[in-house]
């Protein structure tokens, strides 16, 4: 009678390569879900953009364009805006507590954008900022004092995990440029 043959033991390379290519596939799986994820967030794209031209006493109105350029919708969407008129010569830095424009006097259009959305919020008709006399608005157009509207906006992606887009513009008259459109400001125009 013969003995029944027990099976042999596969190599000990077999089993590592197996190994191997398990966390190889893990890895690969875990990025691609990654890259998934990276490429479907919201993209916020902010403009600023003054209602009317700027005159003595009158106050200053303006709105901020937004665009969902990203492929999912950007939730609770929470601005915070500002103003600041400082010399040219001193370098923009971004406050809010001390901003000279108080954000609660700004009235959200929206609390969600879905992809390839649009939505405007404008500053409350109320408000009573203001350039009070001429020689202001002169010294903002030859280009001695600047003008600087800028905000925060804080939202959610599709896992409700934070994200903040900053904005930033500034009132330059170039010649030949429209009153209305204000310059991106050297800092300050970026999103995480």
């Amino acid at each position: 009678m013969s003995k029944p043959k027990t099976p042999k033991a596969p190599p000990k390379s077999s089993a590592r390569i197996a190994t191997t290519l398990s966390i190889i596939a893990i890895c690969l799986s875990g990025s691609s879900w990654w890259l998934n994820y990276l490429t479907s967030l919201p993209a916020i794209s902010p403009k600023v953009e003054l209602v009317e031209p700027l005159a003595a006493g009158q106050p200053i109105h303006f709105k901020v364009l937004l665009e969902n350029t990203g492929k999912s919708t950007a939730k609770h969407l929470y601005p915070t805006l500002a103003f600041k008129f400082a010399r040219a010569d001193v370098p923009f830095e971004v406050t809010y507590e001390t901003a000279q424009f108080a954000p609660v006097n700004w009235t959200t259009t929206t609390s969600d954008l879905v992809p390839g959305g649009h939505s405007t919020l404008y500053s409350d008709p109320a408000n009573q900022l203001n350039l009070a006399h001429q020689h202001d608005v002169d010294a903002v157009i030859k280009g001695e004092w600047n003008l600087y509207l800028y905000g925060k906006i804080p939202y959610k992606d599709i896992l409700y995990i934070s994200h903040e887009v900053h904005f930033c513009g500034v009132y330059r008259q170039l010649p030949g440029s429209e009153p209305l459109k204000l310059s991106y400001c050297p800092s300050y125009n970026e999103t995480d």
